[in-house]
């Protein structure tokens, strides 16, 4: 396991002084939702130390707003095991699946899960939670990254059972979703209660801040993860890719890895540099939102630098075995779908009283139109 790789990650590490206390309150929000079993399977997602993730990537919160984001983050892990097994080798169950996830956002308050699962009633507690005090922009922008993160799998399922050999930026264009950052970067706001202006966060600077941060944070697991996923079978981990594209041995395509890691990082501290500079310039911000500007590319730092940290240390990329045992079943997939059809959800904008607008399938196309151009090269 190639947990020993040096990454150039010139930030901090802080844990959150809360961080067991967090723990133990997620442990009994995990129990309560069914999410794993009992007695060695709860072990064994205990030994993953998710919650440590949680704790060095939001070292500032507090109280109700440390357990959301614990909970928050702790539940991408149990939902990327469900595609772990059969559902993630098929594409319709799949479609069937994120499309019940995807919904929960955009449903009146209270209305249960269509999707009777462990995973869907915590999506929908957490969705809740999440939403609470926030504007409808940033519920808009959070359920669309959503929505993203949920139908990603459904591209990787269909990778999976037609054998699609993925060329590196295709799979770069899709990894960016799978990850699971942006709603994780969303949070960032939310824990800290404020929200970056639109101005800023739309701008072509601040969404290259975060998408260079998501890359950080992928490709770190990539590597962290590279045995797991060799060992399932699993074509999606950039190291595998540039082994069988560029002929490259493992050790080189790592070193490669390694390489994007740092210009990502170098790149994301010359933008960060500017953002005093842009907030009083062209952004025209006040103190409050320069505050906010620069508090969210603290947390990006810290979320970089609090995924190495925890992707050094966790269980859970020691082995292949993935979610055996651990995670809740998905229900059996439902009769009378036909095959092939994309995932459909009628989705109203969240806040704006108006109807439901016609069913439209999630595209690789729309995900990719979501992300700022790349300004670096995979080489």
């Amino acid at each position: 396991m190639p947990q020993d790789i040096g990454f150039f990650l010139p930030f901090p590490a802080r844990r959150n002084p809360a961080a067991d206390r967090a723990r133990d309150h997620h442990i009994d929000w995990v129990r309560a939702h069914r999410l794993v079993g009992t007695g060695a399977a709860l072990a064994r997602y205990r030994d993953w130390g998710l919650t440590d993730l949680a704790s060095y990537a939001y070292p500032d919160a507090t109280g109700d707003d440390l357990d959301l984001v614990t909970d928050a983050v702790c539940l991408g892990f149990p939902l990327d095991d469900q595609f772990d097994g059969p559902l993630g080798r098929d594409p319709e169950a799949a479609a069937a699946f994120a499309a019940a996830l995807t919904a929960i956002p955009y449903a009146p308050p209270g209305t249960r899960p269509s999707l009777d699962a462990p995973v869907a009633h915590a999506y929908a507690d957490v969705w809740r939670r999440s939403a609470a005090g926030m504007s409808d922009a940033w519920r808009d922008r959070a359920a669309g990254n959503l929505a993203r993160f949920f139908h990603a799998y459904v591209e990787e399922a269909t990778n999976r059972a037609l054998g699609v050999a993925l060329d590196q930026e295709t799979y770069l264009a899709l990894r960016r979703d799978t990850v699971g950052t942006a709603p994780c970067f969303d949070l960032i706001e939310r824990a800290g209660h404020f929200e970056v202006p639109p101005v800023a966060h739309h701008s072509r600077e601040l969404r290259t801040l975060t998408r260079c941060a998501g890359d950080v944070v992928f490709l770190c697991n990539d590597v962290h993860s590279l045995e797991r996923e060799e060992a399932q079978g699993d074509p999606h981990n950039l190291v595998l890719i540039r082994q069988r594209t560029l002929g490259r041995d493992r050790a080189e395509a790592i070193e490669d890895v390694v390489g994007l890691v740092r210009r990502r990082v170098q790149l994301f501290v010359a933008l960060a540099a500017r953002l005093p500079l842009l907030c009083a310039g062209p952004w025209g911000l006040d103190r409050t939102g320069r505050d906010a500007v620069l508090k969210y590319a603290d947390g990006l730092r810290a979320w970089m630098a609090g995924n190495q940290r925890w992707g050094i240390a966790t269980a859970r990329y020691a082995g292949g075995a993935g979610s055996a045992g651990v995670t809740a079943a998905v229900p059996a997939p439902a009769a009378g779908r036909t095959a092939g059809a994309g995932p459909r959800v009628s989705v109203p904008a969240p806040g704006s009283g108006a109807p439901a607008a016609p069913p439209v399938p999630v595209a690789p196309a729309a995900r990719a139109s979501a992300h700022a151009p790349d300004p670096t090269s995979v080489g």
